[in-house]
């Protein structure tokens, strides 16, 4: 699959997606983010924001741009992300990425969009941002984050949904060759520096996230790791899709699945090949 396809294709996955609410997210944390209804408005909480990281600084509430480079970290890490947004990884802003991306001749005529090409629209105090995922003789098929399914100009509407023959201003088309033109590496541990976690890379740089069965380097066995949306290696106990899992906290075999008896006592579980 092309990169473009590949970006394309995490998007489509997270059709339906619905904010949550920040109240929850209070209480909850990142566990609220597995509610399954949503709180459009100004006071709300998606895993795209906190996955990049735009929470921090910018608040909850416009989310249509941090959906764009979160399926772009999840389709070839963040350090790609970054590039192939021009160096606006790190910012929710649609005019902020759409001004950098022109700005580096990014830029291409509308009646010429591809899959996989970011498309923008301006609006009084902003914009809206969506991923192209087909065109029809000029009428685009896009997906968006923060819209809604009933309103093709919705800038706010809470869902990641996909729009026919909404109107748009401007379209960018990442330098997939960027991603593209990458010599195979063989699938490896690495140090992720910030935050001192492991993440698992796998070939063409593209970081590993979810379940993830991997074969230790002596013996001839595999154990289950999670990693999140960044790569990184989770441990302790972790509430996964409603579930709560024990992966181990230390040791050789840290992050490595385990199961408990009775006793609560660890068990490291083993999948032999």
């Amino acid at each position: 699959m092309s990169a473009a396809g590949s970006f394309v294709g995490v998007a489509a996955a997270e059709l339906g997606y619905l904010e949550k609410s920040k109240k929850n997210w209070d209480l909850y944390g990142i566990n609220c983010l597995f509610e399954k209804t949503k709180f459009a408005g100004a006071d709300n909480v998606t895993k795209y924001a906190y996955e990049t990281g735009h929470y921090n600084k910018y608040g909850w509430a416009a989310w249509c741009q941090s959906f764009v480079n979160w399926c772009l970290m999840a389709a070839f890490g963040t350090e790609k992300a970054n590039k192939l947004l021009c160096g606006k990884y790190s910012s929710p802003s649609t005019m902020d990425v759409k001004s950098a991306m022109v700005a580096a001749g990014r830029g291409v005529d509308l009646s010429k969009a591809q899959p996989g090409d970011i498309v923008f629209r301006s609006r009084t105090g902003g914009g809206h941002v969506g991923i192209v995922k087909a065109n029809n003789g000029g009428v685009l098929t896009t997906i968006e984050g923060n819209s809604s399914s009933k309103d093709l100009t919705s800038w706010n509407g809470g869902a990641v949904v996909e729009h026919v023959g909404a109107l748009w201003n401007w379209c960018c088309r990442p330098d997939w060759s960027l991603v593209e033109a990458q010599k195979e590496e063989p699938e490896t541990w690495r140090w992720l520096e910030s935050g001192g976690e492991w993440y698992y890379q796998s070939n063409k740089g593209e970081n590993k996230h979810g379940w993830q069965k991997i074969k230790e380097s002596a013996g001839n066995y595999y154990h289950w790791y999670y990693f999140n949306q960044k790569g990184q290696m989770l441990t302790g106990l972790q509430f996964i899709n409603g579930e709560m899992y024990v992966l181990q906290p230390s040791g050789t075999l840290k992050g490595a699945m385990c199961i408990t008896d009775e006793s609560g006592k660890l068990h490291i579980q083993n999948l032999t090949e």
